[in-house]
């Protein structure tokens, strides 16, 4: 990453890899999760509680509240449709922190070289966690009366809890301070292009969390 900083081609290269965040995006959604997410409907939003649900006691009794065909629903949601889509907001906001910290200077460009792959860990987060509550839904599916091991939803729990600390507090964090910082060195209409997206983005993903995970407990 420190690299694309420095390139001459590096904005180029860092709007790319945004870019390509929104076609994984557009690919996730319109051609993987579009199908599952008709048949869970406003349910989809429960699967936040799946997901910090940290016991097989709560994990299960969660899936025992949908139907066979919405847990084979949520199985595919999970697999490959969520194992895609965590790749969006990893590449799309990898990509507008570059933008940004190539912007920035001293320790503040420091510490951004390491920001840049706090998004990428988050979607790798993601996935860990996507495989294991599969397992669960696999599980539970094949037979409903079996009892799921209580390693798969800890597992799962805790990579959601990292992903959820990564994307929706220490990065907007350090990117509303970075654009306050920036917006002090340099002002021209492609930095406040990059400063707005980056906004945006950041309260995109703080705002489900924010409003969902409350209600899990």
């Amino acid at each position: 990453m420190k690299s694309l900083l420095d390139s001459p081609r590096g904005a180029w290269w860092l709007s790319a890899i945004a870019l390509s965040g929104i076609a994984v995006f557009a690919y996730a959604i319109g051609a993987l999760m579009l199908p599952p997410s008709e048949l869970l409907g406003d349910r989809r939003t429960e699967l936040v509680c799946l997901q910090l649900a940290f016991t097989s006691v709560r994990a299960t009794s969660l899936l025992m509240t949908f139907t066979l065909e919405q847990q084979v629903a949520i199985a595919n949601l999970l697999v490959p449709g969520d194992m895609v889509f965590a790749w969006f907001y990893g590449l799309l906001l990898a990509g507008l922190v570059g933008l940004l910290v190539r912007r920035l200077d001293g320790s503040w460009r420091r510490v951004g070289v390491f920001m840049m792959w706090l998004p990428l860990a988050a979607s790798l987060l993601d996935v860990i966690e996507d495989a294991f509550l599969y397992s669960i839904v696999a599980q539970l599916i094949e037979n409903p009366s079996i009892i799921v091991m209580g390693e798969l939803p800890l597992i799962a729990g805790i990579a959601a809890t990292l992903k959820y600390l990564v994307i929706a507090v220490v990065v907007p964090i350090f990117s509303v301070a970075g654009i306050a910082q920036g917006l002090r060195t340099d002002r021209s209409i492609g930095a406040l292009v990059v400063y707005a997206l980056l906004l945006i983005v950041c309260v995109s993903m703080v705002m489900p969390p924010l409003q969902q995970i409350p209600t899990c407990f």
